[in-house]
């Protein structure tokens, strides 16, 4: 028996992924213009953490992207800190996520002030601003992710 290739449909061409051979190498592949990254998370020092940082997005992939994303799952990380207070030279968003709403909560410190954030939640660290978050309850399935609006860590 005997299948056909799948096809994928892009939304800005209308051309099917088959009609071109994707090229691939380290974790890229392109087919059509569509650029697909597999070689994620990639794991970069970032002031004031004590471990690289996994990143799932950074400024030097597609060619140059203005955002960089880290993070991850932060359900082994209630009550350890993952960075020592820092800043960055870019404005970065905190994005804490979970299966259920409430199902998180992070206590973020920004130039001496608290905030505690519950799940889902949104903050904006302004560039230059101090900062640092401690990971309160987060059950299963709970991320928190930084997105870097700049190229600068």
């Amino acid at each position: 028996m005997t299948t056909e290739p799948a096809t994928t449909e892009l939304p800005s061409t209308g051309r099917d992924s088959s009609a071109a051979p994707a090229s691939a190498e380290g974790g890229r592949a392109v087919a059509n213009g569509a650029e697909i990254r597999t070689d994620i998370p990639q794991f970069l020092p970032v002031a004031g953490h004590h471990a690289p940082a996994p990143f799932y997005l950074t400024a030097d992939m597609f060619g140059g992207v203005p955002v960089e994303l880290a993070g991850g799952p932060i359900t082994h990380l209630v009550g350890k800190p993952v960075a020592d207070p820092h800043r960055h030279a870019v404005d970065e968003i905190y994005f804490l996520v979970s299966p259920n709403p409430g199902g998180a909560r992070i206590d973020v410190l920004v130039d001496g002030e608290r905030h505690e954030l519950t799940s889902p939640a949104l903050l904006r660290v302004p560039a230059g601003a101090e900062h640092r978050f401690l990971t309160l309850e987060a059950e299963p399935g709970s991320y928190c992710f930084g997105l870097l609006l700049g190229s600068e860590r």
